[in-house]
């Protein structure tokens, strides 16, 4: 299945467009909280908006219709069924790459997890391997190595060696990571953390959570330096403690690499509140995603609407299992099911079960020699979504050995035979079969209700025999 592979990249492209918007317009503003609370918004909103189905405008469902990835889902559908050679070459590539491309990101995920959870081991080891004393509810440590001060959770790790402070300073930079760990930004850290963890493959939000720490390190400062009520003392202390060692993923530094951007911020005018209209913004940007992932098109004819109805549920997640001729977004396609579609159980067993024209699945499997082929639908109702799961035997491939024709006496056998598709040696077909029996009608020879042709199988060879038992006039 390559659903997780939409998926992830519909979740990129949202990161990419809420990254943009965030370092075009918002960056610069002073609005440190609202920033703070866009970033964390959006980032979940990138998961959420393409796992949205809303059936939104009337409108057939054809290619049209489908989102890009949508159409990606779908591309197979290009392929003939009829020409076997091509449809597997291409089915074939395509598990390829879908098998590479997971390998890929397991790798990466794994590297990543690996990161983030010796990160936090680190840390968890500090805490337990040093002795702490309380003030305030906060738990101060200190050690012998890395960064001047740092804070995680509730604690505060300040480096002996890095003490060269006068007292004054001491407590505004107490009073820094103290703000830290009031307004939980470890928290945020460890949410951000986890959204890298899934799409570790996407820089733009590891620049995204850059700009969350920074923005954490803004409204840290706007307290610390408004302790004392001196700016320019506290931006002396920011270029004293200046460092960028020992940093953590988790963790927060009082002295990163943005200090030069800390003094610029701290001693700016704040911007006036009209100016935080421009957050409006978001609205058009969360609107076009959703239209992108999001709306799906209900059909506008009559007997779709009664189904709409008369069954308000969506289609779900889409699963198959047991198939190897044609793969899982294949099946789906030939189907004609697409996610968010409104569910109407009684035209998918329409799909399933025989049609003259051969359209039906069980057709599309018997024309290709798979005579003991089954399929069972299995349906988990989720809210109002019906998750499908299709569980398919396809069976062993049956080999025609003879065609037979009994009950004539007027008209010859061979007269017969030569209005019969199906031929020796041929791989069994149903929609061959259906049309020599049509074609045997329409001679006018014969019964047309009385005409019944035999299925004879023979398991253990892998073949079966053919039958037109008819009935002349």
């Amino acid at each position: 299945m390559n659903n997780w592979l939409v998926y992830l990249l519909e979740v990129s492209v949202c990161q990419v467009l809420f990254g943009l918007l965030y370092c075009t317009v918002f960056r610069n503003l002073s609005f440190f909280q609202t920033n703070r609370v866009f970033l964390l918004t959006v980032t979940i909103l990138s998961f959420i908006i393409p796992l949205l189905s809303i059936p939104f405008w009337n409108a057939p469902v054809s290619d049209a219709s489908l989102s890009i990835f949508q159409r990606l889902q779908h591309v197979e559908l290009a392929f003939d069924p009829d020409k076997t050679m091509p449809t597997h070459v291409n089915v074939l590539d395509v598990n390829w790459l879908i098998t590479i491309l997971g390998l890929v990101y397991l790798t990466g995920f794994t590297l990543r997890f690996w990161k983030l959870f010796s990160g936090i081991i680190s840390v968890l080891k500090l805490t337990r391997n040093n002795k702490f004393f309380e003030e305030d509810g906060v738990k101060i440590i200190y050690i012998n190595s890395g960064p001047s001060f740092f804070s995680f959770l509730n604690y505060i790790f300040i480096n002996k060696s890095h003490l060269a402070i006068s007292e004054e300073e001491f407590s505004q930079v107490i009073e820094h990571e103290k703000t830290h760990i009031a307004q939980r930004h470890t928290l945020d850290n460890l949410l951000m953390e986890v959204s890298i963890l899934i799409c570790w493959f996407n820089p733009v939000l590891r620049l995204m959570k850059k700009e969350l720490n920074t923005v954490h390190e803004y409204y840290a400062d706007a307290k610390a330096s408004a302790f004392k009520g001196n700016n320019e003392s506290y931006s002396k202390l920011l270029l004293k403690l200046a460092s960028n060692k020992g940093s953590s993923l988790l963790t927060h530094q009082f002295s990163m690499n943005t200090f030069k951007k800390r003094i610029i911020m701290l001693n700016e005018t704040k911007n006036k509140k009209r100016i935080a209209l421009r957050y409006i913004l978001v609205a058009p940007c969360i609107l076009l995603l959703l239209v992108a992932f999001s709306f799906v098109p209900k059909n506008s004819n009559s007997q779709d609407n009664l189904a709409i109805i008369d069954t308000p549920y969506v289609i779900g997640n889409i699963s198959w299992e047991g198939n190897s001729l044609y793969s899982d977004d294949y099946l789906s396609g030939y189907l004609g099911l697409i996610k968010g579609d409104q569910f109407n159980e009684e035209r998918i067993n329409e799909k399933l079960s025989y049609q003259p024209e051969g359209r039906d699945l069980s057709s599309l499997f018997m024309d290709k020699g798979y005579l003991y082929f089954t399929l069972e639908m299995d349906k988990k109702i989720v809210e109002n979504n019906v998750d499908i799961t299709f569980k398919i035997f396809e069976g062993e491939v049956s080999v025609i050995d003879k065609v037979l024709i009994t009950g004539n006496n007027k008209v010859s056998t061979a007269q017969i035979l030569k209005m019969v598709d199906t031929v020796k040696g041929e791989l069994f077909s149903r929609s061959k079969l259906m049309s020599s029996q049509k074609k045997i009608i329409e001679s006018g020879l014969f019964d047309s209700e009385k005409l019944t042709p035999n299925i004879i199988p023979h398991p253990s060879e892998g073949t079966v025999d053919i039958e037109f038992n008819v009935v002349e006039l």
